[in-house]
């Protein structure tokens, strides 16, 4: 089985977010909440306990694409 990221390419920079194992559906249910104003961010716990918070806004000026991990 293929691994997915989402990939957001904005002015200030190209993001990477992992999809873990089960967890894109999520991700794209809380792309969808923020893109139509019902989220305000989509929070990424990392493995060491960093968080990586995508705000709503970067999303919403991006272009956002679903592809496989390189």
């Amino acid at each position: 089985m293929e691994t997915k990221v989402i990939k957001i390419t904005h002015v200030t920079g190209t993001y990477i977010i992992e999809a873990p194992h089960g967890k894109l559906n999520d991700l794209k249910t809380q792309l969808d909440k923020c893109l139509n104003d019902e989220q305000g961010a989509i929070v990424i716990k990392g493995e060491d306990g960093d968080q990586f918070v995508y705000p709503s806004d970067l999303l919403k000026n991006s272009f956002i694409a679903i592809i496989d991990r390189e």
